[in-house]
């Protein structure tokens, strides 16, 4: 679909019903697919929609080489204008985090609630400082190796031993789709977003959660942002690692029903 100015979004969506709309925001590994789970789960009683962030499959990239956190909320406010959504359920998993929680700050009159699920907190690099180590590395993996070796060497880190079969093809091949361009942008928004100090803003309902077997956003440092929300919620999913959405989507979304039932009664 068509947002703003001419600007590509691909969207998924789907379902209906009484509940509030629900908007997901994958991970800097990944894109809309990786939310097959709850799509299943919520599309029966609410429309359910997921993007491919700018720069990913079918999305167009943003104008600045190195985007910030705002330039991503920016554009998820656009999308919820052109999809003629007044208010909305916000999910954000890992990157998606911080681009969630940008929009929020943004529009926070648009949105129920949020969950920040595995968070990624971003390396609070200065404008003009160097980019931390790990983050070059990000950028030159994938310049040298393509989407698929990045899938190849990264993707097996985003769960435990014990997930499916099934889910480790999705998490593979959403990580094989993603593009260059698209996973740099984002590579370099990570290197300056600072998600502690951005959710310390948030004055909406929220809830944190994590794996406790997470080793790509470790739990501290996913209960130090929980720590840091003004009247937020936390909750810890047992025996997952970074993509469980995917991994455990039973689980995922118990987590996320018991919260919005909250919100919504």
């Amino acid at each position: 679909m068509t947002v703003g100015d001419e600007q590509r979004i691909a969207v998924r969506q789907a379902g209906g019903g009484d509940g509030t709309p629900l908007v997901l925001l994958h991970g800097i590994g990944s894109n809309s697919s990786a939310w097959a789970g709850q799509f299943a789960g919520f599309a029966p009683t609410r429309r359910v929609i997921a993007w491919n962030a700018p720069g990913y499959p079918g999305s167009t990239p943003l104008p600045a080489p190195s985007p910030t956190a705002g330039d991503y909320g920016t554009r998820v406010i656009a999308l919820l204008d052109a999809l003629d959504i007044e208010r909305a359920v916000l999910v954000g998993q890992s990157l998606g985090a911080i681009m969630g929680t940008a929009a929020v700050l943004l529009q926070p009159e648009r949105f129920a609630c949020a969950v920040l699920a595995s968070p990624a907190s971003g390396y609070a690099t200065p404008e003009g400082a160097p980019i931390p180590a790990s983050v070059a590395e990000r950028l030159d993996e994938v310049a040298r190796t393509g989407p698929a070796g990045l899938a190849e060497r990264r993707a097996p880190r985003l769960l435990t031993e014990r997930a499916s079969p099934e889910a480790r093809a999705i998490i593979h091949r959403v990580m094989s789709e993603v593009t260059v361009e698209g996973y740099a942008q984002a590579s370099r928004m990570l290197a300056h977003a600072d998600l502690t100090s951005d959710v310390a803003r948030l004055r909406i309902p929220t809830l944190v959660m994590w794996g406790d077997e997470d080793i790509v956003t470790p739990p501290a440092g996913c209960a130090r942002i929980a720590a840091a929300v003004p009247g937020g919620q936390y909750r810890v999913i047992p025996r997952v690692g970074h993509g469980f959405a995917t991994e455990a989507p039973a689980l995922f979304n118990a987590a996320l029903a018991d919260f919005l039932s909250q919100i919504e009664d």
